[in-house]
């Protein structure tokens, strides 16, 4: 006979801890957006990516999306800020789509293909 080793499933962890992390991570944030306010040039677009980051692991779509869109907008070039908004552009038509809301698919396809077009502009040198 075979035995096979069955692996231990992990649960999940707490809610509770769960919401202390988002706690954590927006408070984090708040800081950070204090620190932007006096923040320039290259620090700025750091605390910009920064944000977004800690809005994105809080779960909080809406401010990442700022943050990050923000980042791009004062320095075009691909990274975390990119493959993070792609996600988040995804999960908001997703979410459009799931809701039957054409206008805010459409929105976010938009949103999407310019995204694809900044990439592609970034590799060519154009931006």
């Amino acid at each position: 006979m075979f035995f096979f080793n069955k692996k231990k499933k992990e649960t999940a962890a707490p809610k509770e801890a769960q919401k202390v992390d988002k706690e954590e991570l927006l408070k984090t944030a708040a800081q950070k957006e204090t620190e932007l306010e006096n923040a320039k040039d290259e620090d700025r677009v750091q605390l910009l990516n920064e944000l977004g980051s800690l809005y994105f692991q809080a779960e909080e779509t809406d401010q990442a999306i700022f943050y990050y869109e923000s980042s791009l907008k004062e320095s075009k070039e691909l990274g975390k800020a990119y493959t993070d908004l792609m996600k988040l552009y995804n999960k908001k038509r997703q979410e459009a789509q799931e809701a039957k809301d054409e206008e805010q698919v459409k929105l976010y396809m938009d949103k999407i293909s310019e995204l694809m077009t900044l990439s592609k502009d970034v590799i060519r040198g154009k931006a």
